[in-house]
């Protein structure tokens, strides 16, 4: 119980990462590897760096260290994200499509603009795409996108909501891998995810399910989300 205590705020908190995700036609790319990232979220809670892990439209993303080490696995065509605890074997399964009621981040940006500057960066040694997005109350968005790494999928991702503005959703239908993106609200200019180094490389299939063994805790992880949303 001690560890489930000590990771839960972690695995909530990544539910709430701004990043661009969702089942879509263009999730499948040739590109089979690792992406290495750096979260702001993350780094705030000293858990390291993710290895996110691209197999066809199968994504895992390895998360911590030690005794708050997991991973999330993305399973498109079965609608299903899971929540690996390697140190209780245990795991949680979550439907992709469960409706989530909070719209304060997608709100934030639905009216805003994007121009595609057409410059181009490099990042992590690949080029990217630079975006400027920006809102009527002056926030801005700085993203660089990768338009062969596929899509980065995010549980409960606010910019697939029907009131997203028409460049969230285009990320997610025509498949795009951000490789930086950096929030400017109120004078603070923030990098909330950069890739540091991207590996093309054969995966094993077994990275992409529960391991033999793990207990299923679906139902006891789904009641304490719930409480701590309320």
């Amino acid at each position: 119980m001690n560890y489930i205590k000590r990771i839960f705020p972690f695995i909530t908190g990544l539910c709430l990462i701004f990043i661009f995700g969702g089942s879509n036609k263009s999730l499948a790319q040739n590109f089979e590897g690792v992406i290495h990232y750096q979260f702001d979220q993350m780094q705030q809670q000293n858990m390291g760096d993710i290895e996110y892990m691209v197999k066809g439209e199968r994504v895992r993303m390895q998360f911590g260290e030690g005794a708050r080490s997991g991973a999330m696995i993305f399973l498109p065509q079965k609608s299903k994200i899971m929540f690996i605890m390697d140190q209780m074997k245990s795991y949680m399964s979550m439907d992709m499509n469960q409706k989530d009621d909070n719209d304060s981040y997608s709100d934030k940006w639905e009216k805003s603009q994007v121009d595609k500057t057409g410059q181009s960066k490099t990042i992590a040694g690949h080029s990217c795409e630079v975006w400027k997005v920006s809102n009527n109350n002056g926030d801005k968005l700085s993203l660089c996108m990768a338009d062969d790494l596929g899509t980065f999928m995010s549980p409960g991702n606010p910019m697939t909501k029907r009131n997203a503005p028409a460049w969230a959703k285009e990320i997610v239908s025509e498949g795009y891998m951000p490789l930086e993106v950096i929030e400017e609200s109120d004078g603070d200019k923030r990098v909330q995810m950069r890739a540091i180094k991207i590996e093309e490389k054969s995966l094993s299939d077994d990275l992409f399910a529960v391991p033999e063994g793990y207990n299923d805790m679906s139902k006891m992880m789904k009641q304490m989300m719930k409480q701590r949303q309320n």
